[in-house]
């Protein structure tokens, strides 16, 4: 990964615009059986799609990406342009007159409910095909490594795809491919190739099935010997499968995502963590095995995502994420730059107990980071008395970090939780029902723009109640 600058990815593929309309969904409309989102416009957003994607994700690891693409002369257009600037990607468009791909997404309750594609799918004419060669090849001397990314939008016909996979091998650079199922032909002698489970049974034309060992490598093989390729096969939660065109071995990668939010862009990520990678030196395991984690971080996110250096090589171990007072204002800050929806929960966590999973697990949906305060042993003595806590702090914010549900968590020695929400200034704050909406933290909260969530208490259960079954038992 040190050597990621010095490497500069050529992306050629199809751009689209990713717009996403998120807000809150409690009701259905009297119009239509349809659900109501009302449209939060803090929230709404867009982000590089497609091939612009695997670019973004090119330079957030560090490497310089290069990217030729088509767009319209028109706002969304503009919006590229201008997301490329600041991603800082080079960006080269190519206008043929037809509008910029786009794909908005209605997004209630952290549920995609609709997606609208705005798009003309028509091949390019022999004149704009000329138009991204002569480009390609102007970029082409600069590059480490050539990115395919096709979308089946038009750009890559088959002419386009073997002149750029011709040219790159005459320069001694290698290519990769995210592939379309129906371009089959169009990615013959390409070096990688990098197709989902779906997309790998409908480029061999088998009809679809659930990936089992045989199947995969049987899939794998096939693949491998049609292209001349070396393969990466991505399986959603069951990893990665790699066959490698010089031998007939092939090994397989265990997913390595804590959970799955939004795979969205997943492949993108993929290929350019594999590209940056091999340009840089890794072997194909070793590339493998960094994207794969690459897209185990990346499917944590909501939306189309990027994935930064320190992400992967974050271990998400205990320690990184029990965070200090002096960490939490810049922990929060920066995954609000990250388009993140910040979550805030606190509480002692005594007796860790299925009501507490309830809880925990109606935070984590309401945004993309949940971060626990979490009472000290000192705080817990002054307002429940000298025989609680029953587990030390340091057990209890253990426990709490070993559920998937939580991303950091803070131990403070206050006795109310305001000191940690101001630092943080969630998005949404999470409560139970027994405190209600208009709790101690709601002021706190409000004041910088949150709202409090109250959850409906689980009857029976609390750290209480079960010391007190345990005491009748004795």
């Amino acid at each position: 990964m040190s050597r990621f600058p010095q490497q500069t990815v050529l992306v050629v593929g199809d751009v689209v615009l990713d717009e996403y309309l998120a807000g809150t969904c409690s009701r259905v409309s009297p119009e239509a059986p349809v659900p109501v989102v009302h449209v939060d416009t803090a929230r709404q957003r867009a982000t590089l799609g497609g091939a612009a994607n695997t670019a973004a994700n090119v330079a957030s690891l560090g490497g310089h990406a290069v990217l030729i693409g088509l767009i319209g002369n028109d706002g969304a257009g503009a919006r590229v342009r201008a997301l490329c600037e600041e991603a800082r990607i080079g960006f080269h468009p190519i206008l043929d007159g037809r509008p910029t791909s786009r794909k908005a997404r209605v997004i209630g309750q952290r549920q995609q409910l609709l997606r609208l594609d705005y798009e003309e799918t028509h091949a390019v004419s022999e004149r704009t095909e000329a138009a991204l060669l002569d480009q390609f090849q102007r970029c082409l001397p600069s590059a480490s490594i050539v990115v395919i990314s096709d979308y089946a939008k038009g750009l890559l016909t088959v002419n386009v795809t073997q002149t750029v996979i011709g040219e790159a091998h005459a320069a001694g650079i290698h290519v990769i491919v995210d592939p379309r199922a129906e371009h089959f032909d169009h990615y013959l002698h390409c070096d990688y190739i990098t197709p989902n489970w779906k997309e790998s049974q409908e480029l061999i034309g088998v009809p679809y099935s659930e990936p089992t060992r045989d199947r995969i490598r049987a899939t794998g093989i096939a693949l491998r010997d049609r292209l001349g390729s070396n393969v990466v096969l991505t399986l959603g939660p069951g990893g990665m499968a790699v066959f490698d065109r010089t031998s007939d071995s092939h090994f397989c990668l265990p997913t390595v995502a804590r959970e799955v939010f939004d795979v969205s862009g997943a492949g993108d990520t993929v290929v350019a963590a594999l590209a940056l990678a091999r340009a840089a030196g890794a072997d194909l395991e070793s590339a493998a095995r960094l994207a794969n984690r690459a897209a185990g971080v990346v499917v944590g996110k909501l939306g189309t995502a990027i994935v930064s250096p320190d992400e992967l090589l974050d271990d998400r171990s205990a320690q990184n994420r029990l965070v200090t007072r002096d960490q939490l204002a810049a922990l929060s800050t920066r995954h609000k730059a990250k388009g993140h929806i910040v979550v805030t929960l606190n509480g002692a966590f005594d007796l860790l107990h299925a009501g507490h999973l309830h809880i925990l697990a109606e935070a984590r949906q309401q945004g993309d980071v949940l971060i626990v305060g979490l009472n000290s042993d000192a705080s817990i003595r002054r307002y429940k008395g000298a025989h609680r806590p029953i587990i030390p702090e340091r057990d209890r914010a253990a426990m709490l970090l070993a559920l998937a549900a939580v991303d950091y968590v803070h131990i403070f020695d206050e006795t109310v939780p305001m000191p940690f929400l101001e630092a943080v200034k969630p998005h949404v704050h999470v409560n139970g029902s027994e405190y209600g909406s208009e709790c101690i933290e709601a002021s706190v909260v409000r004041a910088h723009g949150g709202r409090i969530l109250v959850v409906d208490k689980v009857t029976g259960l609390s750290t209480s109640e079960i010391l007190d079954r345990i005491r009748a038992s004795q």
